[in-house]
């Protein structure tokens, strides 16, 4: 992984490699296959306590061709590419004890999305609370983000520190 100054932010780039130690040859489809995956990166403070960062995901699944050959007939395939950018904006306020927050993400590949607005608020020193929901969106029931659409929820926490 590499981070550092770019233009007015900071920019990052990470890539890893998942072995799948069971089926290195990608034949049995009820194995995951082993992985590329990469991810580039850009954080930026665009006003005053207000940030913005972007992301871009990918997954590559190798022995692609394998996989495809012996899945079952009639299940659903999985993407060789899977792609997802993700947005994220935090606002900072009341001293930067108030933090507002919206992350995203979106998957091209899928169509679907996960969205997860929360507010914390740190009380004092030791106090916080927090609220917030995450909402799932798909067509699919088989894609990452799709499969949960039926469980959106809202959350409510309160957290003693010391």
């Amino acid at each position: 992984s590499a981070r550092g100054k770019v233009w007015k932010g900071i920019g990052n780039f990470e890539m890893g490699y998942y072995d799948s130690l069971d089926d290195r040859s990608g034949e049995d489809p009820f194995i995951p296959n082993s992985q590329l995956r990469y991810l580039a990166g850009y954080e930026q403070e665009l006003a005053k306590d207000f940030t913005m960062g972007v992301q871009y995901y990918l997954e590559q699944m190798l022995h692609y061709g394998a996989y495809k050959r012996t899945l079952p007939r009639g299940s659903q395939a999985a993407d060789e590419y899977r792609h997802v950018i993700t947005l994220r904006l935090t606002k900072l306020l009341l001293y930067q004890n108030l933090k507002l927050s919206l992350f995203t993400f979106y998957s091209l590949s899928d169509q679907d999305c996960y969205v997860r607005p929360n507010i914390h608020y740190r009380i004092n020193d030791h106090w916080s609370a927090e609220t917030g929901t995450n909402i799932f969106f798909g067509g699919k029931d088989h894609t990452f983000f799709g499969q949960f659409k039926n469980n959106s929820n809202v959350y409510l926490g309160l957290r003693w520190s010391f």
